[in-house]
């Protein structure tokens, strides 16, 4: 079993040569990130990036890079993500390919949340490729999370969930109850993610059915370890699924609970999507003064991202139920605001994918692309 933060905190006070403080802070920085403690991690990376390139360690300086490309992937900030990914592929240029594969997983994600979409699924593909070559079943199972994630989103349920399993036979033998909560929760977000395309589809019963199945996944994930984090996504999801098939009651009781262990992180992301989804259920239940404030409350936290969706979807929402409670002027003020979050995100994603488009070509051949904009990590 992996050490814990507070463990890796007290190791760290009783090292001294540069050596050993790197090895712990670099553990440290990726312990802080599946906790999604990013501030902490990208102090951690910081610090661990220091010291490898004043002792001149690539791998170290690789390794410092791809932990703060995941921490600015968690707190939004998408194009950090990119640029100090971009860095830290660069740093593997001397043929580290598993270096390579785990700074690539991490650039496949945020390139994914600029919607970069075929560009995140070659990413992750290579790094996914790259672990293989180098037969390493620990790095595949990671890089094979992350292509299970952008695939279950592009609607290829049936490769991610064989993705996710893979990886979570891994993590089982490997006794990591954090990463193996994970695979269950990414299975539940697999079936969720079908149900609402088979809705958009207009097969509402089979819809209804996929969303039971990820409630029982979900389930399955809350038990098997305690994650505050990773339980408060599960939660929210949970209400997600109860909320569309229509059990307003138990999806309020269950967002509650999300609620509860969110406020207790330190991710607006997630506290941003509970808050979304209290509010729709709120709506459905009625209380329209309710969903107000939970929606306001969304938005709140959506405003600490950058240019994400549930920024707009906050805002929708409150305008909707702003206009059903009869505040018809700020409905149309929020609306307004609306329209513009969605043409700023839009213009926003436009202007990054054209800056990552001239790096296309570069992703599929042999030679890593190089940094364009770097950001520090």
């Amino acid at each position: 079993m992996k050490a814990t933060v507070r463990e890796l905190e007290s190791k760290l006070l009783r090292t001294s040569g540069d050596k050993e403080r790197l090895e712990v802070l670099l553990e440290l920085a990726r312990a802080h990130a599946a906790e999604f403690q990013n501030r902490e991690g990208l102090r951690a990376a910081r610090e661990a990036l220091a010291i490898a390139r004043r002792v001149k360690n690539s791998i170290g300086v690789g390794q410092a890079l791809s932990a703060a490309t995941l921490c600015h992937y968690q707190r939004g900030d998408h194009v950090s993500a990119v640029a100090t990914g971009l860095d830290a592929v660069e740093a593997y240029a001397d043929g580290d390919v598993l270096g390579r594969s785990r700074a690539l997983q991490s650039i496949a994600l945020a390139l994914f949340a600029v919607e970069a979409f075929e560009l995140a699924e070659q990413t992750a593909l290579r790094a996914v490729e790259d672990a293989r070559s180098a037969r390493d079943r620990e790095r595949e199972a990671y890089a094979g999370t992350v292509y299970g994630y952008i695939l279950a989103d592009r609607g290829r349920f049936n490769e991610a969930r064989r993705h996710f399993r893979s990886a979570a036979a891994y993590f089982r033998a490997a006794d990591d109850p954090v990463r193996l909560k994970k695979m269950a929760s990414n299975l539940g977000h697999t079936h969720r993610k079908q149900g609402i395309a088979a809705e958009a589809r207009g097969e509402n019963a089979q819809a209804r059915l996929y969303w039971k199945r990820a409630i029982g996944v979900y389930q399955v994930a809350l038990g098997s370890s305690r994650h505050d984090a990773d339980d408060a996504i599960i939660l929210g999801a949970i209400a997600e699924c109860e909320c569309r098939r229509g059990d307003s009651k138990a999806a309020h009781a269950t967002v509650k609970r999300a609620l509860e262990l969110a406020r207790g992180g330190h991710n607006p992301s997630v506290q941003a999507h509970c808050h979304l989804w209290e509010g729709n259920i709120l709506k459905a239940l009625g209380d329209l003064a309710g969903a107000v404030r939970a929606y306001d409350d969304a938005r709140v936290f959506a405003s600490a991202l950058e240019h994400d969706e549930v920024l707009v979807q906050s805002l929708r929402g409150l305008a909707i139920a702003l206009e059903a409670h009869g505040d018809t002027n700020r409905a149309a003020e929020v609306d307004t605001q609306a329209v513009r979050a969605a043409r700023d995100r839009e213009a926003f994603l436009s202007r990054v994918r054209d800056e990552l488009s001239p790096m296309w070509d570069q992703y599929t051949g042999e030679r890593p692309p190089t940094a364009v904009g770097r950001s520090a990590a």
